[in-house]
């Protein structure tokens, strides 16, 4: 509909959808960015992304992005795939920190966002590679102290073996088994048994209180027994130096959930902090302003559409819709001009 020469409501599509062609070739160029910086879509609508930054033990460690339906005009959220203690993390491994984020434009480079996370959180998870822990000193106590108690048992066997089967060869033990238990290895024979003689050795099978006595004072048994009572004395010697950390232990896990506590608390009053920043750096960005002045235009617009249904209606005179239709039909045309005037030379830029 017009009226005078000035056109009303043909010209608002061109413009909304010249503003929706500029948005999608900044997404565009924003996603080239990113697949450029080693970003892998995981959907079909390529909103979720997802970069390889370093294998650890623990898997993969990756970043991911959500990129909302109005991106790229929205800052993009980043997460990574556990937390991390890094200044650009929060407890959750959300990436807050980074100055490029926070602000974040329609025309920011991305991949170049993404490319510095992913250089800087890679030295960082190297650093804190796992490795494999060692085998505690009261464990090889407590497995000596069962090794022992065994190599005891068969000298007792052996001794009796030897009185009854005194023509048949010793047996001489396995170099596998020496070198796996780390203790002193038994012997093949006994020097003590090979002295005595035959009618000794009868009178030790018969009695077995004479037998024992006799084995109790061999030279191998005196010496595992002494060092089975230097295991016994090392893992108590160890017991009782871990019970005196206890204490110690306890005090500084308050001191940690104190620490944890008081983190938390600034961490909340950090993000409140650059959710207000966030807010106050929306308003004075160029897409905020792009969408004030095309709003603006189109209230204008609106409202010199009203008074021309007046007056095709009979509602106002020739006097009344000059004297209100024509300073609004100037005002839009205004409007429309700074806006394309705005878009052309943000075009211009990219």
């Amino acid at each position: 509909m017009s009226f005078f020469g000035y056109r009303t409501s043909s010209s608002r599509p061109s413009q909304q959808e010249t503003h929706l062609s500029e948005v999608e070739r900044l997404r565009g160029r924003q996603l080239a960015s990113l697949v450029r910086a080693g970003g892998r879509a995981k959907n079909q609508e390529q909103t979720l992304f997802e970069v390889l930054i370093a294998d650890t033990l623990r898997g993969p460690f990756t970043l991911r992005l959500h990129l909302l339906t109005d991106f790229p005009v929205r800052v993009p959220r980043l997460k990574t795939s556990f937390p991390l203690q890094h200044r650009w993390l929060d407890v959750a491994g959300n990436v807050e920190g980074h100055p490029d984020l926070n602000m974040w434009t329609a025309h920011s480079d991305l991949g170049r966002i993404v490319t510095e996370i992913v250089k800087e959180l890679r030295i960082v998870a190297s650093n804190l590679a796992e490795t494999k822990l060692s085998t505690s000193p009261a464990r090889h106590n407590l497995q000596a102290s069962a090794a022992l108690l065994e190599s005891r048992a068969s000298h007792a066997s052996s001794s009796r073996q030897a009185h009854g089967q005194h023509l048949k060869p010793p047996q001489r033990p396995e170099t596998s088994n020496i070198r796996r238990t780390q203790i002193p290895v038994i012997p093949a024979t006994f020097s003590e048994l090979e002295e005595l003689t035959l009618p000794q050795l009868d009178k030790l099978s018969a009695d077995e209180h004479t037998l024992k006595s006799f084995v109790s004072k061999m030279t191998p048994l005196v010496d595992f027994t002494h060092l089975r009572d230097e295991v016994l004395h090392s893992n108590r010697v160890t017991a009782n130096t871990t019970i005196g950390y206890e204490i110690e232990l306890r005090e500084l896990q308050k001191v940690v959930e104190a620490r944890r506590l008081k983190l938390q608390a600034a961490q909340q009053a950090l993000a409140v902090k650059q959710a207000r920043q966030r807010r106050i750096v929306a308003r004075h960005r160029p897409d905020a302003l792009l969408e004030q002045l095309s709003a603006a235009a189109k209230n204008v617009d609106n409202e010199s559409d009203e008074i021309a249904m007046q007056f095709a209606h009979g509602d106002l005179d020739v006097a009344q819709f000059l004297s209100a239709f024509l300073p609004k039909r100037n005002l839009y045309h205004t409007r429309t001009l700074k806006l394309a005037r705005v878009l052309k030379h943000y075009t211009g830029q990219i």
